[in-house]
């Protein structure tokens, strides 16, 4: 009991400093999270009967701006079938950017501040953009790359040959075999 108390109160007082930080995980038992997004209101993920997208964004990441719209046709495509989360893996929030970031990116997913890196943490997130499918019990299914436009840093190809989440997708949607498990993510660094 003293624990949580203690938690709570130490999150409190980070929070005073003068960058706005956020406590985003109230509570984590047996792959359950209760977490909070942009407007500090409680988001509960859990094993349910649906599979789940999470995407790491930052506003100062040019790949995150680059992407914003490739993330939003996926996440209307599919937003049916499966649960869609960005979340914001830095230890510094700063809401009036992020603010921005999603309304001029017209990011229609649920956003999740990890100022904590609880979930960062837990699908072992490193770049900024990448993406994580995971099943319905929070078991990672596909993480990396969105597609093959980046090559490195810096050079993007003119056509996409291979579509890594939405091939995930639609494996896992299909009850077959996800081929490509996992991919190195390109793009910028999450700091820990």
């Amino acid at each position: 009991m003293r624990t949580p108390i203690f938690i709570i109160i130490l999150c409190l007082i980070s929070s005073c400093q003068n960058k706005k930080t956020y406590n985003i995980v109230l509570e984590k038992t047996n792959r359950n999270f209760i977490l909070t997004d942009l407007n500090n209101n409680i988001i509960t993920i859990q094993n349910t009967e649906k599979a789940k997208v999470f995407f790491t964004l930052d506003p100062e990441c040019p790949l995150c701006k680059s992407y914003s719209k490739k993330i939003n046709e996926i996440h209307a495509k599919y937003n049916h079938s499966i649960d869609f989360y960005g979340f914001l893996p830095s230890t510094i929030f700063n809401k009036k950017k992020v603010d921005h970031f999603v309304e001029n990116n017209d990011i229609k997913m649920q956003v999740i501040v990890d100022t904590n890196q609880i979930l960062t943490n837990f699908l072992h997130a490193s770049i900024t953009p990448e993406c994580f499918l995971v099943d319905n019990n929070l078991n990672t299914l596909y993480k990396g790359l969105i597609d093959d436009w980046i090559k490195e840093l810096g050079r993007k190809r003119q056509n996409i040959n291979n579509n890594y989440l939405e091939d995930a997708l639609n494996a896992f949607l299909n009850n077959r075999e996800i081929i490509k498990k996992e991919t190195k993510a390109i793009g910028c660094i999450i700091e820990k």
